[in-house]
C-alpha cells in the first residue's frame, strides 16, 4: 500500500469517529432540555433585566450568526433608545458604536448593564433638566426620582414627584410661585405678590400667607376693602376707606390731615399719637384754646401767662424766654445755655415725671451763692464777680490790685491755691459771723522765700529780686551784673557761663549742708580757673603780660636789656630765643617755653 492510500484510510477513520461522536451528542441532547443545553454553551448568566432570555433557545434574539451582537438586535427591543439616537438627544445622542461597547452582558444576575458615573454625570447637559436648589442634593441619588428601572419614564412636571396641595386650583405650573432654592413651605417668602391683583406694601409684606389665605385657599380671597381682614377699632364708623387716615407702612401709622380740623398739628404736636389727646373716642371734640387743656401747668402760680408766651410747639421742653429784656439778670457766658430749672429750683421731688414738677420762677435771686457754693466760706463777701466772670467762672481775668509787676511773668500762670493755701492764709478769722462782718484774712507775703526754696543755701541775702526777675526764663538771674562785684567781667570773661567758675558741689554752706552753686567766697586770681602754662618760671600776676581780650601775650618789655634789643635783636620774635623744650622747671617736669636763657652771644650763636 502506497503513502497516498495510507493517508486516505487515516482520514476515513477520523471521519467515522467524528460521526459516531456527533451521533452520541445528538442522542444525549435529545434526552436533555433546552436549559441544560444553553447552560452548557453560554459564557455566563444574563443580568436580571434580561433574565427571561437565559437559555440556548433565546440566543438568536440578541446574537447574529457567528455569535456577534449588533445594535439592530438591541434596538429592536429598546425602541425608545433607538428613537433618542435617531433624534440625537439624551445620553445616546452621539452613539456610533455597537451597544456592547458600553453594555456588557453575561456578567451574572447582579451584573450592571448601565455603568453611570453619578458624581460626574451632568444632568443638565445629558437630560436637559437642571438639578438646582434643593434638587441639587439628589444629584447622586437617582432612585429618588427615577422610581422605575427605565430613566426615560421620569417627567419634569412637579406633580410627578410632589403632591399638589392646591389640588389643581392654581394650575400645573408650580414654578410660578415655588422655587427650588427654598423649601416648599417657605415659598411664600419668595413669592412676588406684585404679580397678583393685590400688591403687598408696607406692613403687609411681613404678614404670613396663612393670615389671609385661610386653609390654603388662594383664589377668591377678598381684598376690595380693609375690613375684609381688619376689624374697625373706632366706636363710630369713619367711613369705609381706612386709607384716608392709615397707610400700610405700619398698622398704627396715621396720615390724617389735622389741618382740616380747627387745630392744625405743628412741631412736636405732629409727632404725638392720636390716643394721647383722644383718650376716649377719636370723634369726641377736644378743647384746645389754652395749652393747659392738655398740658399740666408746671409753673403753677409763679407764671400767670399762657404757656405759649415762652414755649413753642417746636419742642415742649425749653423756652424762648428773653432773659435780658424781661429780667434784671441777663444771661451771659456759661449762664446762657443753662436750662431754666438749674436756677429756678423745682419744688417737686426729682423722681416725679416732668409734667408733675413745679418749676418756680418766683423768688429767684441774682446773688452767686443762691446757685453756687462759696469755696471761700464768705471771707470775700458775696460779690463773686469781683474775681470771677460767667464766661468760664475762672479767675483768668483777675488782676491783683497791688504790686502788679510781681504777678506778671512766670507768676502769671501760677494757680491761686499755690499761694493762697486753704486752711492757712485764707482761713476766716470768725467763720460764724455774717459775710459783712468777716475780718479780712492776712494777705500772702510777697517774699520769695514764702513760696521758693533758697537754692543758694544762705550764700547771699534774702533779696532774691536783686538778681532774679519774674519775667526771666525759669526765674533766671537776669538782673544780676558782675559790675556790682569785686571782679568785673571783661573781654573773654564776659562770654563764659556762670557754671564755668561757680561750680555746683555738695558741701557745707551757711544755711547747712547741701548741693548748691558756689557763689562766695570766690578768688579773683587767674590760677583759680586757669592752669600755669609756664610751669612756675614766672612769678607775679598774669595780667602783667596777658589781657582778657584773648588771653594771648599782648606786650612784654625786657628789663635791663634796652641796649641789647635796640637794634637787630629787637626785631626778632620771642621764639627765636625762647624755645619749647621738655625738662625740669620750677613747678616740675614738663614741656613749655624756656624763659631763662643765656645772655651771651654763644647762648644763641654757638658757631662764634
Amino acid at each position: 500500500m502506497g503513502p497516498d492510500a495510507a493517508t486516505t484510510v487515516s482520514r476515513t477513520v477520523r471521519a467515522l469517529r467524528l460521526l459516531i461522536l456527533m451521533a452520541g451528542l445528538v442522542s444525549w441532547a435529545a434526552k436533555c432540555d433546552a436549559g441544560q443545553l444553553g447552560a452548557l454553551v453560554s459564557p455566563g448568566a444574563l443580568a436580571k433585566a434580561h433574565a427571561s432570555l437565559n437559555g440556548a433557545a433565546s440566543c438568536t434574539k440578541c446574537h447574529e450568526a457567528g455569535r456577534r451582537v449588533t445594535a439592530s438586535k438591541c434596538l429592536a427591543c429598546h425602541a425608545p433608545i433607538a428613537d433618542r439616537i435617531a433624534k440625537k438627544t439624551g445620553v445616546h445622542r452621539a452613539v456610533t458604536t455597537d451597544c456592547v461597547t458600553c453594555h456588557v452582558e453575561h456578567a451574572g444576575g447582579d451584573g450592571e448593564l448601565r455603568r453611570v458615573d453619578k458624581a460626574g454625570f451632568d444632568h443638565t447637559v445629558e437630560t436637559g433638566y437642571a438639578l438646582e436648589g434643593r434638587h441639587r442634593e439628589l444629584m447622586t441619588r437617582c432612585e429618588a426620582c427615577h422610581k422605575k428601572r427605565s430613566f426615560l419614564d421620569a417627567r419634569p412636571a412637579c406633580a410627578s414627584c410632589h403632591t399638589d396641595v392646591h389640588k389643581g386650583a392654581l394650575g400645573a405650573a408650580c414654578a410660578t410661585c415655588h422655587s427650588t432654592k427654598v423649601p416648599f413651605k417657605a415659598s411664600g417668602a419668595t413669592f412676588d405678590h406684585a404679580r397678583s391683583r393685590f400688591a403687598l406694601t408696607g406692613a403687609h409684606r411681613e404678614v404670613t400667607c396663612a393670615k389671609c389665605h385661610v386653609n390654603g385657599v388662594f383664589r377668591g380671597t377678598r381684598f376690595d376693602a380693609c375690613t375684609a381682614c381688619h376689624q374697625v377699632p373706632h366706636r363710630k364708623s369713619l367711613g369705609p376707606s381706612c386709607t384716608s387716615c392709615h397707610t400700610t407702612t405700619q398698622w398704627s401709622t396715621k396720615t390724617i390731615d389735622h389741618a382740616r380740623t380747627r387745630f392744625a398739628l405743628a412741631g412736636a404736636h405732629a409727632k404725638v399719637a392720636c390716643a394721647s389727646c383722644h383718650a376716649t373716642a377719636i370723634t369726641k371734640p377736644l378743647r384746645f384754646e389754652q395749652c393747659s387743656s392738655c398740658h399740666s401747668h408746671v409753673h403753677r402760680d409763679s407764671v400767670k401767662e399762657d404757656c405759649k408766651a415762652c414755649h413753642t410747639e417746636t419742642t415742649f421742653r425749653g423756652a424762648t424766654f428773653d432773659h435780658r429784656a424781661r429780667t434784671s439778670f441777663p444771661l451771659a457766658g456759661k449762664h446762657d445755655p443753662l436750662a431754666c430749672e438749674k436756677c429756678h429750683t423745682t419744688r417737686s421731688a426729682e423722681a416725679v415725671p416732668l409734667a408733675s414738677k413745679v418749676i418756680d420762677f418766683g423768688g429767684a435771686t441774682a446773688t452767686c451763692v443762691s446757685c453756687h457754693k462759696d469755696p471761700h466760706k464768705g471771707e470775700f463777701g458775696r460779690t463773686c464777680d469781683g474775681c470771677h466772670k460767667p464766661e468760664g467762672f475762672g479767675v483768668a481775668g483777675f488782676k491783683h490790685p497791688r504790686v502788679s509787676d510781681f504777678y506778671g511773668g512766670r507768676h502769671t500762670d501760677v494757680k491761686c491755691v499755690a499761694c493762697h493755701k486753704p486752711g492757712e492764709v485764707l482761713q476766716p478769722v470768725r467763720t460764724a459771723s455774717t459775710a459783712a462782718a468777716v475780718v479780712r484774712p492776712r494777705v500772702p507775703s510777697t517774699e520769695c522765700a514764702t513760696c521758693h526754696a533758697d537754692v543758694h543755701l544762705g550764700q547771699v541775702g534774702t533779696a532774691c529780686e536783686t538778681c532774679h526777675a519774674v519775667d526771666g526764663a525759669k526765674f533766671a538771674a537776669v538782673r544780676f551784673s558782675h559790675e556790682r562785684s569785686t571782679f568785673k567781667l571783661t573781654g573773654k570773661h564776659g562770654t563764659v557761663e556762670c557754671a564755668k567758675c561757680h561750680r555746683t558741689d555738695v558741701k557745707a554752706y551757711p544755711s547747712g549742708a547741701g548741693r548748691a552753686m558756689q557763689l562766695k567766697p570766690m578768688s579773683s586770681e587767674c590760677l583759680t580757673c586757669h592752669t600755669d602754662p609756664h610751669l612756675g618760671q614766672v612769678e607775679g600776676t598774669c595780667e602783667s603780660c596777658h589781657s582778657t581780650a584773648n588771653f594771648k601775650l599782648f606786650r612784654y618789655t625786657h628789663r635791663g636789656m634796652a641796649d641789647f634789643f635796640a637794634g637787630f635783636h629787637g626785631l626778632l620774635p620771642c621764639k627765636s630765643c625762647h624755645k619749647s623744650e621738655t625738662g625740669e622747671f620750677p613747678a616740675g617736669r614738663g614741656t613749655t617755653i624756656r624763659f631763662r636763657v643765656g645772655t651771651t652771644c654763644k647762648a644763641c650763636h654757638p658757631q662764634f
